[in-house]
């Protein structure tokens, strides 16, 4: 099950740690996000939205509360991508690579690569 309310960036960053690291208590967290300059309330406040939202679920351990990730991090991936599509490209694939290749400067290299991809899409 992937991810069925949106997230903020910092909640998704929340997120991705707890894929990396499932069970981990809050000071665990922080230090996994030590270079995001926030602090301890506000990475606390943040796992505590995502707890409400039911992406991320508790368990109590000895030690303290352990965080896990409630959902599972490949359909939370596509849903965050067909949510961007959405919004930002109307829900068109089409205008999303157009865009892509247009503004990115690929590589031949890369390009072909990506015209692989289409061509498979389209298969």
């Amino acid at each position: 099950m992937g991810i069925e309310k949106n997230i903020s960036e910092s909640e998704w960053k929340v997120l991705e740690t707890l894929w990396d690291k499932p069970g981990s208590l809050i000071g665990e967290i922080r230090e996994a996000l030590s270079k995001s300059g926030w602090s301890y309330s506000t990475i606390k406040t943040l796992v505590l939205r995502l707890t409400q939202k039911g992406i991320v679920r508790t368990e109590e351990s000895p030690q303290g509360k352990r965080y896990y990730p409630a959902v599972d991090e490949e359909a939370s991936r596509r849903s965050e991508t067909r949510n961007f599509i959405d919004r930002i490209y109307k829900g068109s694939v089409h205008m999303m690579v157009s865009n892509l290749v247009k503004g990115s400067g690929l590589s031949e290299a890369e390009t072909a690569e990506l015209m692989e991809l289409i061509d498979k899409i389209e298969e």
